[in-house]
């Protein structure tokens, strides 16, 4: 049997917090995101997978990107 993928859209894969890199699941990254006042990169490739525009992950970058890209 395979082992579980996370589901994960960061494509960080060498940053320590990457839940494919330790047994703790998304609660560091998201600590870390809250500590730093910003929203995790997931959030954002939720509403579009292309973030390479992103500059900052401050809430207010995240209502900018949702607003650029409105679903039906």
């Amino acid at each position: 049997m395979k082992p579980n993928k996370h589901f994960c859209t960061c494509e960080d894969l060498s940053c320590k917090l990457h839940p494919g890199n330790h047994k703790e699941g998304c609660d560091p990254c998201i600590q870390k995101n809250l500590k730093a006042g910003e929203i995790p990169s997931c959030f954002f490739r939720s509403v579009d997978p292309d973030i390479s525009h992103i500059k900052e992950f401050k809430a207010k970058d995240f209502v900018d990107h949702f607003l650029k890209h409105p679903k039906d």
